[in-house]
């Protein structure tokens, strides 16, 4: 961009009138852009902007610092899943006094001991090796190779508690692999040593606590329910591999006698037979594993869990709900409709010629076995991805896993939606950045645009199964106004205006963003890192991303569009403060 650029930014107020020249007018760096005769202006609206930010000094458009690897970005205010800084499969975070301690399977140590990473920010990160190491007593999980799996840390009363699944040496070497057990050890200090639990005839040393099923079981975790009540949930297997919780009488010590059976993947709900949610058992993939549970402001229960093989690209997350901590749960489903109950993960189908399996790509592949922690009030869900976006195995075979995050919502039912999996810059929570989203409550004007309830809902469209182009913000052909006034002014330190799910709806310039208080830019293109032209894919959760550099207060932003066809937008976000 050139310095003093001047233009005029438009607005029309009577939205009736509609109608714009499909062709922008400003083709130098010093012109104005003129709406066609046909269209009304109300002088109100028309303000004589002079542009004074420089590019590169004042403020950064990310899509022009890609090189085709990395952004150059503020990861005070940014974040994006690169996959190359937590190597922990299974991942849970336990925050406290805001530090964030991240533990899961030690691929690197050959799962023989528990080791975790902890951060202020998810920038920067420091290695506590060891924190349980099972070879340091003569355990039942002891052995040559005591492959320790999906550990979760859990304080209460004064003690944190570690729930842990591991292969049980009094079983034969050559049935180690099926032969799982749960159980939990404890420490008085986050970072350890957990130790085996030896008290009032418990004796954590000899045997696992969590003795009632006497069959494989694994990925325990615990929910305290609002009246204190604590459940444990786990996977277990007979035919196929299913989830089951019980209420606990202590941190250690469970009540057997409630034992119920919670999901089995693919069915409606327990006792049923059909598997009308393919999606969620692929032939010879019948496994729902990886439960955590979430209590939504509406008081229903999600259980959420992983289906199909970790190994595999289509390894997703899905949700069933009930009005009670041990159900009866019951996935959200409609004749004809897929992918209804998915929460976040790859919504394809095993077979290599589908459009979808192959336009995830690049992208994502293998999100799933998550938790959900908070950072400040954001709800995030925190997942394992395969370090190689492009793995395509749907057999057997392991990749490299590492963890990422994204934000968790509930929409106005008390549904749960996630905002991922993402691979693009996506701002951080206010907690750490101290940027809120102000367009949240910001009054909307627009011109040329439908559907611009959608522009600040707070949810952005990227899964298959939902109803796209009707849910997101419909961009007319020729120029296109959206205007957000905010109730003060804010000092404004970010912008992302989120694009259309749908590869044939993408918007790939925005004409300008007219900051209304002689701030400026213009001509923005999205970023060629969040779309594959092979496969006719754009990266769900990607945007048009901007960071102010020099402080620019206002009370009121204009985006204008200038576009041949009519195409879409999901979702504006303005970080301010």
């Amino acid at each position: 961009m050139k310095n003093k650029l001047c233009f005029f930014s438009y607005f029309l107020i009577i939205l009736s009138l509609v109608g714009c020249d499909n062709t922008s007018n400003s083709e130098s760096s010093n012109s104005s852009i003129e709406p066609s005769s046909d269209v009304v202006v109300s002088e109100e609206f028309k303000e004589y902007v002079e542009v004074n930010m420089v590019e590169g000094k004042d403020y950064i458009d990310h899509a022009n610092t890609y090189n085709g690897e990395d952004f150059e970005f503020n990861d005070s205010m940014w974040y994006i899943n690169k996959l190359d800084k937590v190597p922990l499969p299974d991942p849970h975070v336990y925050c406290e006094d805001g530090t964030y301690y991240i533990v899961g399977t030690n691929d690197a140590g050959n799962c023989k001991y528990v080791d975790c990473y902890y951060t202020t920010d998810f920038v920067d990160f420091n290695f506590a090796s060891k924190i349980f190491d099972p070879s340091t007593y003569d355990g039942w999980e002891n052995d040559s190779n005591p492959t320790i799996y999906a550990p979760e840390i859990f304080k209460i009363d004064g003690y944190y508690y570690m729930y842990y699944s591991a292969c049980d040496n009094s079983v034969p070497t050559n049935a180690k692999k099926s032969v799982r057990r749960n159980s939990v050890v404890r420490s008085k200090n986050v970072l350890g040593p957990y130790e085996p639990i030896v008290e009032n005839g418990i004796n954590g040393i000899e045997a696992p606590l969590f003795m009632g099923e006497t069959q494989r079981v694994l990925d325990a975790t615990i929910f305290i329910d609002d009246d204190g009540k604590m459940y444990m949930y786990y996977a277990t297997r007979d035919s196929e591999q299913y989830i089951s919780g019980v209420e606990m009488k202590s941190p250690y010590e469970a009540d057997w006698s409630t034992k119920k059976e919670i999901v089995r993947p693919g069915t409606l709900k327990i006792g049923e037979t059909d598997k009308l949610l393919y999606w969620e058992a692929y032939p010879k993939l019948h496994i729902a594993e990886a439960p955590y549970m979430i209590k939504s402001p509406n008081g229903k229960y999600y259980m959420t869990y992983s289906v199909n093989g970790c190994w595999n690209k289509y390894y997703n997350i899905c949700y069933a709900v009930s009005d009670s901590p041990l159900g009866e749960f019951v996935k959200p489903y409609e004749e004809g409709k897929i992918w209804t109950n998915l929460l976040m993960g790859y919504p394809g189908t095993d077979d290599s010629e589908s459009l979808v399996y192959n336009q995830w790509s690049g992208f994502a592949s293998g999100t799933g076995h998550h938790c959900f922690f908070n950072i400040g009030e954001q709800i995030m869900i925190g997942y394992h991805a395969h370090e190689n976006r492009n793995y395509n195995v749907s057999g057997a075979g392991f990749v490299g896993r590492y963890f990422a995050m994204d934000p968790l919502f509930f929409d106005e039912k008390g549904v749960p939606y996630a905002n991922g999996p993402t691979y693009s810059l996506q701002p951080i929570p206010e907690e750490m950045s101290g940027y809120k989203n102000i367009a949240l409550d910001a009054s909307i004007r627009v011109q040329n645009v439908e559907n611009e309830h959608a522009i600040n809902d707070n949810y952005i469209v990227d899964c298959y199964n939902l109803e796209s182009d009707e849910k997101e913000v419909k961009l007319g052909s020729g120029y296109s106004f959206i205007e957000l006034t905010f109730d003060r002014e804010y000092e404004i330190g970010g912008i992302a205006i989120y694009n259309s799910s749908l590869y044939e709806k993408t918007v790939f310039e925005i004409e300008y963003i007219d900051m209304m208080n002689g701030n400026a830019f213009e001509k923005s293109s999205f970023s060629n890192a969040y779309v594959n032209d092979e496969y006719e894919f754009t990266f769900p959760n990607s945007a048009f991303t901007f960071e102010i550099i020099k402080e620019v207060k206002t009370n009121k932003i204009i985006i204008c569009f200038n576009l041949g066809d009519q195409l879409n937008i999901n979702e504006i976000v303005i970080l301010g403060k």
